[in-house]
């Protein structure tokens, strides 16, 4: 239990660090700080009730699984198809290069992570 503890630890700072980095590239094509905001409750919402169903309310883990899993389709949503994206190809170059990297990273480290942490 500590260990997990330990991890959602890192996680509530690391995860929202990312969606600002998200708002900080596309800042320089336009990007308000509404979209940051937004992606930043979002995965609060996603490691809370991650959280939630993992350490503390086991028997309804599916249940907080699927508010955790809502929330993690919607950031995926947003940046790979949303407001993000628009912004990102519209500012084309080294802005859009940067946002399909992290936008990679969330699709494809966030959703395979807690897999690897279970074997």
């Amino acid at each position: 239990a500590c260990a997990q503890f330990l991890r959602y630890i890192d996680w509530i700072l690391t995860v929202p660090l990312m969606c600002v980095e998200f708002y900080l590239i596309l800042k320089v094509a336009g990007a308000k700080k509404s979209l940051m905001w937004r992606l930043i409750f979002l995965s609060v919402v996603m490691l809370v009730t991650g959280y939630i169903g993992e350490v503390l309310y086991r028997d309804a883990a599916w249940f907080w699984g699927l508010i955790s899993g809502l929330a993690y389709f919607a950031i995926v949503y947003e940046i790979w198809f949303g407001t993000a994206k628009k912004l990102a190809e519209a500012a084309g170059g080294s802005v859009l290069k940067a946002h399909k990297a992290l936008c990679w990273f969330v699709l494809v480290g966030w959703a395979i992570y807690p897999s690897l942490r279970a074997s």
